[in-house]
């Protein structure tokens, strides 16, 4: 990989770091997450949870979103584009899908919202939390090293048949606590990430201490922490004082959420009183006042269609749209913001 550092994997191919321009490091274009639909108890909702979205049952999936079929799945080519476009519009350049191998991940459909937008799109490579994992995939049985060559053989030959290459490994998928799997897949991911040179994005289990764990994990399999992306910052890490250890050693600290309002259904168990975009603004803040300005990211995290504009979300514009004229009005400036959004990705995305 040495003729590609410094540069960055595209699904159309390497692009200089520089040509990025304004990333998102944290979305889903294409997903398919029904394997965690949750059946409702009461007979009027589930109806509810097999009708499509409309205006009349708009509030109720927003606040049940893993009990409604349609809203978990993210896999109209034409949607894609449609709202991609927002993105481009209102002035950004690059959006990294995160979407695992095994949960819709469709290269070819990336291919084409690329070349449709004008988009720089960036696919990861990467297995979620055990309770995804279908028999089939034979996880059990599997080697770290037969993980991690499938990853190295996504990034530098190409998913399949496909020819289209990841340039991320991630997001990698971690319960709390971890499982046997998904720590053997953690370790294949860190002996891929020192073969390739890419970075790691991974998904925490919903604990205070979850992240720290991967870390070490990850720092004791070798790798860069320099190269290693924390996600979901808002949802895990409560404390002030954390999420400083995480960046101590300069892992990247991802704030992928902004656009949610807030509330977590309780299905969706997580040990934190998940803030608004004015509380994931405060914690940034927090952040930049410890020194800590160059490692940190923000995104959104769209992998429900209630998060897509066409349907009353904010979409993958929210961000430039909507939460830089707030981050400004609380003082951050453009330095600080142009760092976020550009300087920050720019730096971890490439090969090293």
């Amino acid at each position: 990989m040495g003729k590609a550092e410094g540069k960055v994997q595209t699904v159309l191919g390497l692009i200089e770091a520089g040509d990025l321009g304004v990333v998102l490091p944290h979305e889903h274009l294409f997903i398919d997450i029904r394997n965690w639909f949750i059946e409702p108890s009461e007979p009027d909702e589930k109806e509810l949870a097999r009708q499509p979205l409309s205006l009349e049952n708009l509030s109720w999936v927003r606040s049940h979103r893993m009990s409604n079929i349609e809203n978990m799945q993210l896999t109209d080519e034409e949607m894609a584009i449609s709202e991609a476009m927002l993105f481009k519009k209102a002035g950004g350049n690059t959006i990294v899908d995160l979407t695992p191998n095994h949960i819709g991940r469709n290269p070819s459909g990336l291919v084409r919202v690329a070349r449709a937008t004008g988009l720089n799109v960036i696919m990861g490579s990467a297995y979620y939390v055990e309770p995804s994992y279908r028999p089939e995939m034979h996880m059990d049985s599997r080697s770290e090293e037969d993980i991690a060559e499938e990853f190295v053989r996504d990034i530098t030959v190409g998913v399949g048949n496909s020819g289209v290459r990841a340039g991320i490994i991630g997001e990698l998928g971690c319960s709390w606590p971890l499982t046997n799997n998904e720590r053997k897949v953690l370790r294949a991911g860190a002996i891929a990430q020192k073969r390739t040179g890419v970075a790691i994005s991974i998904h925490p289990g919903p604990h205070e201490d979850a992240p720290l764990e991967i870390v070490k994990v990850l720092l004791d399999a070798g790798v860069d922490p320099t190269r290693i992306i924390i996600g979901h910052m808002s949802r895990t890490v409560a404390s002030h004082n954390n999420r400083c250890k995480l960046a101590e050693p300069g892992c990247y600290l991802e704030w992928d959420m902004f656009g949610h309002d807030g509330f977590y259904p309780p299905s969706e168990v997580t040990p934190v009183y998940v803030p608004s975009d004015s509380g994931r603004i405060k914690q940034i803040i927090q952040l930049i006042a410890q020194g800590y300005l160059n490692q940190i990211l923000i995104s959104h995290d769209v992998c429900f269609k209630t998060s897509l504009s066409c349907f009353g979300g904010g979409g993958y514009s929210h961000i430039l749209g909507t939460v830089i004229p707030f981050m400004r009005e609380k003082g951050i400036t453009e330095e600080q913001i142009h760092a976020f959004i550009v300087e920050n990705p720019k730096r971890v995305l490439c090969f090293a």
